[in-house]
């Protein structure tokens, strides 16, 4: 498993840290062009502004359009305006429109706009279009605009001077100045990379140790052991699995001790019945009792007890399984309570306890037949176990629109109100006045619930106004 988990950790810091580095690359590799082309362009202007004066002397010389003619027709003439104005002070502009401009004054340094210069430098017209100077090639151009005297935001643009970045390599002092920007680039790339790294492996190590928690959760919980819980302190989606991870070890704790009690309950339950059986025969057979009408009234009662034992169980164990099955169809819910009080009135009447009917005419109820006689004689036989006598067993069918109210409620005494809750928990009693001295299973309310949610409906308990405990069932008329 830690091998596992090792890998995994890899592979996450790798997937982390490569997306990291490959941003970083594409990153520097953008800001390292853009700079180039940047100080490229950087330096075009630098080198349009020795040509101001040539601008200044293009825009006094233009006149009407078609402009700068001779120009366009002498090629020689361009290039020595160029080298005569090539870095040299801007002429005093005349006092007047009549007077003429002096005499040009001599050509700048030597070298400083050579025939180099002459064939990257072009004269464009306002349109764009090629008028003197080197012809339109591809490539990176800078242009600079030439207005009526010398100032764009009043006199029209008149034309360009356009000048191509040269093809051959920059010189040494440029390349000194990129490689010192290419080295500070390429270290803060590193630095970078080193920091994604560093987040990589903290994000990693973050999405890691929940993980880890869950396997070694999930080991202990195949073993068996189902108290183990992980702490909760995030709030993500891992914190929030963690959290399903606690509710399942709760869930699966709850029902291993539910299941453990079902068994030593049931085992306890159905150890009574067979230790009286067995005790009976075994008297007979020893000659200590004779097999009379009495002892075999007696082996025949515990036989009953462990038969209805059994049927409980199995009920329980199919509605827990979810196989629990129900013949649906119309039945009145009157004829049902009246079927089943028919036949345990004379039990009920030997306890010298009363029953007292309070139901409409009819009750028409979509339902298993059986299933809920079985409900309702279940709560008959509960009330005449533990109802003292004199006492009163009372029914009420209410019709509440989609559903039928039936109550059941019997004479004192009562349950203590703290064991209510309890009631239709499987094998509980209420030993303080509802002990396993009375008989029963314990079962009784708990089959009842069985069967009156397999129909959809609720059942509850409560301490019952005439004294003792009244049970309340909501069955709704059509089918669950």
């Amino acid at each position: 498993m830690s091998r596992i988990q090792s890998s995994l950790a890899v592979r996450l810091f790798v997937a982390i840290a490569a997306t990291a580095v490959a941003v970083v690359a594409i990153m520097a590799l953008l800001v390292a062009l853009s700079m180039r082309d940047g100080f490229a362009r950087y330096l075009l202007r630098g080198e349009l502004s020795r040509f101001d004066n040539l601008a200044t002397a293009l825009a006094q010389d233009f006149t009407t359009p078609p402009g700068w003619a001779d120009l366009a027709a002498n090629p020689a003439a361009w290039g020595d305006l160029v080298r005569e104005y090539d870095m040299r002070p801007a002429r005093p502009e005349p006092a007047s429109a009549s007077d003429k401009p002096g005499p040009r004054p001599p050509a700048g340094p030597p070298g400083m706009g050579g025939l180099p210069m002459l064939e990257r430098l072009t004269l464009l017209g306002a349109a764009g279009n090629w008028i003197a100077g080197a012809p339109i090639q591809s490539g990176m151009i800078e242009r600079r605009t030439i207005c009526a005297d010398g100032d764009c935001a009043v006199g029209p643009v008149l034309g360009y001077l356009a000048l191509r970045a040269p093809l051959t390599e920059a010189s040494s002092g440029d390349q000194f100045f990129l490689r010192g920007q290419y080295a500070s680039l390429g270290l803060t790339a590193l630095i970078a990379i080193g920091v994604s790294a560093l987040a990589a492996w903290f994000v990693s190590r973050q999405i890691l140790i929940p993980i880890r928690h869950l396997a070694a959760g999930a080991k202990t919980m195949a073993a068996g052991d189902y108290t183990a819980r992980i702490p909760q302190d995030r709030t993500d989606e891992l914190g929030q699995l963690v959290g399903h991870y606690n509710a399942l070890a709760a869930t699966l704790e709850r029902t291993d001790k539910a299941e453990r009690e079902w068994m030593s309950n049931t085992s306890h339950e159905l150890q009574t019945p067979l230790a009286t059986l067995r005790a009976q025969i075994e008297a007979v057979q020893d000659g200590i009792r004779v097999p009379n009408a009495l002892t075999m009234a007696a082996m025949h009662s515990a036989v009953l007890r462990l038969s209805r034992l059994v049927q409980d169980i199995k009920t329980l164990s199919h509605t827990r399984e979810g196989g629990m099955t129900a013949t649906m169809r119309p039945e009145d819910l009157c004829h049902i309570v009246l079927d089943v009080t028919e036949v345990v009135k004379p039990h009920l009447a030997d306890k010298n306890l009363t029953i007292s009917l309070d139901m409409p005419s009819t009750a028409p109820l979509i339902c298993d037949r059986i299933r809920i006689g079985q409900v309702i004689d279940n709560l008959m036989q509960n009330a005449a176990r533990y109802t003292n006598a004199p006492g009163t067993v009372r029914l009420r069918i209410v019709d509440a629109g989609d559903a039928f109210h039936l109550t059941v409620d019997d004479t004192p005494p009562g349950p203590d109100p703290q064991d209510i809750p309890r009631l239709f928990e499987r094998f509980y009693r209420a030993e303080s006045s509802r002990s396993r001295a009375y008989g029963g299973s314990g079962l009784g309310l708990s089959v009842c619930q069985a069967i009156v949610e397999s129909h959809g409906g609720t059942i509850s308990a409560s301490l019952s106004e005439l004294g003792g405990l009244c049970v309340a069932i909501i069955l709704p008329k059509g089918p669950a």
